[in-house]
């Protein structure tokens, strides 16, 4: 069983403890995977190895994850539709990755 990632200091000082990393798919108005949210960390090399696994999986072999991010992310709604949305009180830890076609970066 593998141990809990270390935890992540928020914006307002007090520490997010993660459990698991965890791989998300930010999706566009036709469904399309535009990013990879990998949440649980804001090591962007821990979060990379996934989200280039999601982004094979997700998406095709000749894509890739580019351009991380670091930020707070819940599971919310905006503008009445399901959304990954900021929140740096509520949000967990995490690393955004934009999908972009291999050798465009």
């Amino acid at each position: 069983m593998s141990e809990c990632p270390p935890p992540v200091l928020r914006p307002n000082g007090k520490l997010y403890q993660p459990i698991k990393i965890t791989g998300h798919a930010v999706v566009d108005e036709y469904d399309d995977v535009i990013a990879v949210l990998v949440l649980g960390t804001h090591d962007i090399e821990k979060a990379r190895p996934l989200a280039e696994h999601s982004v094979r999986l997700w998406v095709d072999s000749g894509y890739t994850a580019v351009d991380p991010h670091l930020g707070w992310w819940r599971d919310g709604y905006q503008y009445g539709q399901r959304w990954w949305v900021d929140d740096e009180i509520r949000g967990r830890a995490g690393v955004r990755f934009e999908v972009n076609e291999a050798g465009n970066a």
